[in-house]
This record gives structure tokens, C-alpha cells and sequence, in this order.
């Protein structure tokens, strides 16, 4: 019997094209049946496409053309990447992230920007005063009971700082005009503090590398 079914089935000439309402011959629990092209692929797109099931396209193919009687819709989340869902499927569809960051400071590790410096060492070399410091300074005394003049006798004045009689008023001799010398011995001015507000806070981008196609989902 056997032999018999395989020389009918090789006997039979091959089909070079099929249409949709073409008949095909199928056995179904031991009972001969006949189905369309059309209905067959159906059924078949049907088990391989179930509800839920994702097809991923490298064109503006619609599905839903391509296989009638499914209803198909493009998968939300344009221009997003596939993250894996839980085990449960609670997050399907769920969205979030970004292709940019902005880093804040909470973002980076604690850290400053140390600064120990000196000014520039100058020697100054030696400096003068202003010149014009010509004069005299005033003295008061009094004649310790001598008559003879000071001017003359100077053993005769004794220079007393109380008021009373014989006190007399004298200058010293002036110091003329003369300035005083002034060193600034070579110096520096330690610096220390912290380097002020820098960057601009533009945001980061984190996108991979990546290759853009279309994805749809069945939902019936």
C-alpha cells in the first residue's frame, strides 16, 4: 500500500503557482478533506503568529495586509531600544530612560580642587623716606640759683621740668632736612582658596550604537 501511495503521489504533476481558492488535499483524523490555499496559510500564520507575538520588518511591511484576518499594531516607543520585560509581564509596554543625561553634582564623587600657591618673589631693594624732615625740638628748664648765663656758664643750668621761676624755654639744634632709609627685604604673599565655577552643564549623551527597524505586535 505503501508503494502504491508514493508512485500515485509521484505520479502527480507539480504546481508551478497556487492561488488563493486553489484546493488542497488534506487528511484529518484519517478522514480525506479538501482546503483552500488561502484557508490553509491562514491557519498556518495563525499557529505561527499568535496574540501577543512580535515580528520585526526591514521594510514598511504592514502585517496586517499580509496576513488577513489577524489585526497587528506597531509596537509603542518610537525611537526607543527593547528592554526585557519581568517574568510576569506586568511591565510590558513600559516605557521610561533617556538618550541624554545631565550630570548633577550628586552625580559625580565627592572631590575639590586643591590650591597652594605664592606670588611671584620682588626685591624691593632699599627705599627712602621722603625728604623735609628739617627740625628742632623744644625743651623747658630753670636755673638752679645761679645768676651766670646759661649761655656762657653752662655748670650754672640745671634742666628741670617744673614750673616756677627762672624756668626758661630752649630748642635744640636743628636736625636739618633728611630722610630715613627703609629695607623691604625680598617676599612673597602665600595664595590659597578654590578655582571658581566652571562648565555648562550641557547634557550628556548615552545612546548606543544602533539600527533602526520596524516592529509590530498582534493583538487579535
Amino acid at each position: 500500500m505503501a508503494d502504491i501511495q508514493l508512485k500515485y503521489l509521484t505520479d502527480l504533476e507539480s504546481a508551478t503557482s497556487a492561488s488563493p481558492d486553489d484546493l488542497l488535499h488534506i487528511n484529518q483524523d484519517g478522514n480525506d478533506r479538501s482546503v483552500t490555499v488561502q484557508i490553509l496559510c491562514a491557519s498556518l500564520a495563525a499557529i505561527l503568529h499568535p496574540v501577543g507575538k512580535v515580528e520585526w520588518f526591514a521594510n514598511n511591511t504592514n502585517p496586517n495586509s499580509v496576513f488577513p484576518g489577524q489585526t497587528w499594531s506597531r509596537v509603542p516607543g518610537q525611537g526607543k531600544t527593547v528592554r526585557l520585560a519581568n517574568s510576569s509581564g506586568s511591565d510590558v509596554f513600559q516605557q521610561g530612560g533617556s538618550d541624554e543625561v545631565t550630570l548633577t553634582e550628586a552625580n559625580m564623587a565627592p572631590h575639590n580642587h586643591p590650591i597652594d600657591l605664592n606670588t611671584e618673589s620682588y626685591d624691593f631693594g632699599v627705599l627712602n623716606t621722603g625728604s623735609g624732615g628739617a627740625h628742632v625740638h623744644n625743651f623747658k628748664y630753670k636755673r638752679n640759683g645761679k645768676t651766670t648765663d646759661a649761655s656762657t656758664d653752662p655748670s650754672s643750668d640745671v634742666m628741670k621740668t617744673s614750673s616756677g621761676a627762672n624756668q626758661e624755654s630752649r630748642a635744640t639744634e636743628s636736625a636739618g632736612s633728611h630722610s630715613h632709609p627703609m629695607s623691604i627685604p625680598p617676599h612673597y604673599h602665600k595664595v590659597n582658596g578654590d578655582t571658581g565655577s566652571k562648565g555648562g552643564g550641557k547634557p550628556v549623551s548615552v545612546a548606543n550604537a544602533y539600527i533602526k527597524l520596524a516592529a509590530w505586535y498582534r493583538i487579535s
